[in-house]
């Protein structure tokens, strides 16, 4: 009995997300839950913003998108995905943030802001005390976009990056 309600428990999604509809700079968006078919655009988001390889191959983006522990939204254009985040929820007090990407099409337009702001957001709501991420040390924009939300460097991880051996700063706030 016990492995036939495994198998329905493992079935239900944990971490529901109600679709929305944002305007960035007189641009409409949606926001909503990643879907499977989003992994292929995952991947050409990664190629405008990284050299080759890209950090993260399509299966690890699958694998996540899936993963019942996370939660992966998808900002879309009237027909592409532009940006998407991921945040691991598997410790019920400290989410982490997995991936965060935008288009590089679509740089600077606060994307990035409204992105943490929703995860932000979900995390408080589901009662979260803190939440962590690691940057390479090298992004700038990202270590910008960081600072504004308070997140302060935690540990120093040496040759974190597999494809270039970058140091990579574990970073924290309290939400």
């Amino acid at each position: 009995m016990k492995k036939f309600k495994d198998l329905f428990l493992n079935k239900t999604e944990k971490f529901d997300f109600e679709e929305q509809n944002v305007t960035i700079e007189d641009q409409k968006f949606a926001l909503r839950k990643a879907q499977q078919k989003d992994a292929i655009e995952y991947m050409q988001i990664q190629e405008t913003i990284y050299p080759i390889p890209v950090p993260w191959p399509i299966d690890i983006v699958q694998m996540e998108i899936d993963n019942k522990k996370a939660l992966y939204l998808s900002l879309v254009d009237d027909k592409n995905v532009i940006a998407f985040i991921g945040v691991s929820l598997s410790d019920q007090v400290e989410s982490h943030i997995t991936n965060l990407a935008v288009h590089a099409d679509y740089h600077n337009m606060g994307i990035g802001h409204l992105l943490l702001n929703e995860v932000f957001k979900y995390c408080r709501k589901r009662h979260f005390k803190k939440m962590s991420l690691e940057v390479d040390v090298t992004n700038d924009s990202a270590l910008a976009l960081y600072d504004a939300f308070g997140f302060k460097v935690r540990t120093v991880h040496k040759k974190y990056y597999f494809r270039n051996h970058h140091d990579a700063l574990e970073m924290m706030v309290d939400l």
